[in-house]
């Protein structure tokens, strides 16, 4: 490419998670029912894995999420209950409680028939009552 009318190239960052929701039977896949613990790095049951599997959601940035909230993401620990299975051991976690998760002042929603929906940074400066 030539210095003149060359764009610059975007970049493409993932970040790969699995979707858990807070219930009052514990923490459970969106896709599933089965509680789970994941701080214990035991072997997950079978059904288990799959549900978490099918509560698998990637964000690309910047054309699905901005780089901010895919860093914040990546810096995640991998939780203790995938770091030995082999369908899991590259996912961090996004816990939604009620529908809703903060994660570094990033407003994210959970629908089932969306996915991911992210509402922004949350605003730092207090609000007029």
């Amino acid at each position: 490419m030539s210095e003149h009318g060359s764009s610059p190239e975007i970049v493409q960052a993932p970040a790969e998670v699995v979707v858990l929701s807070v219930t009052p039977g514990g923490l459970v896949p969106v896709e599933g029912d089965t509680p789970i613990d994941l701080a214990v790095p035991e072997p997950l049951a079978e059904p288990l894995v799959g549900q978490l599997l099918d509560s698998r959601v990637r964000l690309i940035a910047p054309t699905e999420a901005p780089y901010e909230l895919i860093e914040a993401i990546k810096e995640q620990h991998i939780p203790p209950a995938f770091a030995d299975n082999a369908w899991l051991s590259r996912y961090r976690v996004l816990v939604f409680e009620e529908g809703r998760c903060t994660i570094r002042g990033f407003r994210l929603r959970y629908s089932r028939r969306f996915g991911i929906l992210i509402d922004g940074p949350e605003d730092p400066r207090p609000t007029a009552d």
